[in-house]
């Protein structure tokens, strides 16, 4: 016996039974069926625009009413996302979808139609909900910043889409009324096109793992990124995507996978150290490169701008021959010396290969600060008074600081 037969005698005489009859009656035969089908649509219309008026009116305004008390910040972050909207649109979709087998059992096939409409609302509206429960609780853990959170964004990403693209199978299995085998074979044979269509959020989600699990990167980092000459803070690292607010306030967006799959200098290492690195060089003229003769070193000491360097380095000038090389002895001699450089990192200064344009003298140290600010006022009063006291060395600088 079939669901239409068992429904029309469990419900033999009742009030659809007397409307029908009422219809048939009063109504001539032409425009019977018409008629019939059309007040029971309006009887199901009319119910599910009381229960829906019922909903937004009274059990939503109850839940926004009394949440907020709550202080809880996931029941309030669901009122934000829409949740208890989603949850109570279900209400009179549900009680509709329930009525419509009691309501239309006399006429199979708007039966038919009408569950197959409210079974798709269902679904639509039953995914939203979950998603809308996933946003929230994203949104609520997505506060702390950690790299724990990429690898729970990623996956709540992912799941979103497997949500979609489940509810999306299970509406094309109602609509088309695959069974259970076929539905799997039609799942199967489109798979590969998902995953065509889909490469870059399976990548995002291999990405966003990795991330998370190797502890790379975290949304607040500053970056750098060789391939696209991009450099600034990450704002969100999502599935697909992930956004970089850069140096001038603008905002870039890269592929996520290109975080494990390019090369990407993470500066956040460096500020936790609470220093910053110094390499820079100016280029000195090969032909003012000479030895010391003994006038001129006994010039250098009386000047006074170089007394306390000659009267703390006194030995170890002794041994020296040339100018650049007392010049380079002095430079190192003042960053050890100065208050804002690292005594515990490395401190040199070398030469480089000559050029054509002279002799490169570098400076590798490190700053006591990471603040980019203080960084470069550290750096540019450094090489300052490194080039304007070269010339007491007999020395000239070649136009031009290079890094």
């Amino acid at each position: 016996m079939t669901e239409i037969n068992i429904l029309r005698l469990k419900n033999e005489n009742s009030i659809i039974d007397k409307l029908d009859s009422y219809i048939s009656k009063n109504l001539p035969d032409d425009i019977v069926l018409i008629s019939q089908i059309t007040s029971k649509i309006l009887i199901v219309l009319i119910i599910f625009l009381i229960l829906d008026f019922f909903q937004r009116k009274v059990l939503l305004k109850i839940a926004l009413k009394i949440v907020p008390k709550t202080k809880n910040i996931l029941m309030n972050t669901f009122i934000k996302k829409n949740v208890f909207t989603s949850f109570f649109r279900l209400f009179p979709l549900g009680i509709c979808y329930l009525l419509v087998p009691l309501i239309f059992y006399s006429h199979p096939q708007s039966f038919h139609i009408l569950n197959l409409i409210f079974s798709i609302f269902l679904i639509v509206f039953i995914a939203k909900f979950f998603i809308s429960i996933i946003d929230s609780y994203n949104d609520v853990e997505n506060r702390d910043k950690s790299y724990r959170t990429i690898a729970l964004n990623t996956f709540l990403e992912f799941l979103k889409i497997i949500i979609v693209l489940l509810s999306s199978f299970i509406v094309i299995s109602i609509v088309f009324d695959l069974s259970s085998s076929n539905f799997f074979t039609f799942l199967g044979a489109i798979m590969a096109v998902i995953i065509l269509v889909f490469r870059d959020p399976v990548l995002g989600f291999v990405a966003g793992i990795n991330i998370a699990n190797s502890k790379q990167l975290k949304s607040g980092d500053e970056i750098y990124i060789s391939k696209y000459n991009l450099e600034g803070i990450i704002l969100e690292i999502n599935l697909v995507t992930t956004k970089i607010q850069n140096k001038d306030k603008t905002i870039s967006t890269i592929p996520t996978y290109d975080l494990i799959s390019t090369e990407v200098i993470n500066y956040e290492p460096m500020k936790s150290s609470h220093s910053r690195r110094i390499k820079r060089s100016i280029i000195i003229d090969s032909q003012s490169v000479l030895f010391l003769e003994k006038k001129e070193l006994d010039e250098m000491k009386i000047n006074e701008a170089l007394h306390q360097y000659f009267t703390s380095q006194k030995t170890e000038n002794d041994l020296i021959q040339t100018n650049l090389g007392l010049f380079r002895n002095y430079i190192k001699w003042n960053l050890q010396n100065h208050l804002l450089i690292s005594k515990k990192d490395t401190l040199m200064v070398r030469l480089l290969d000559p050029t054509i344009y002279g002799i490169p003298i570098e400076v590798y140290c490190f700053t006591d600060t990471s603040d980019l600010l203080e960084f470069e006022d550290i750096q540019a009063e450094i090489f300052e008074h490194i080039i304007s006291i070269s010339t007491l060395f007999g020395l000239k600088t070649v136009a031009g600081v290079t890094s």
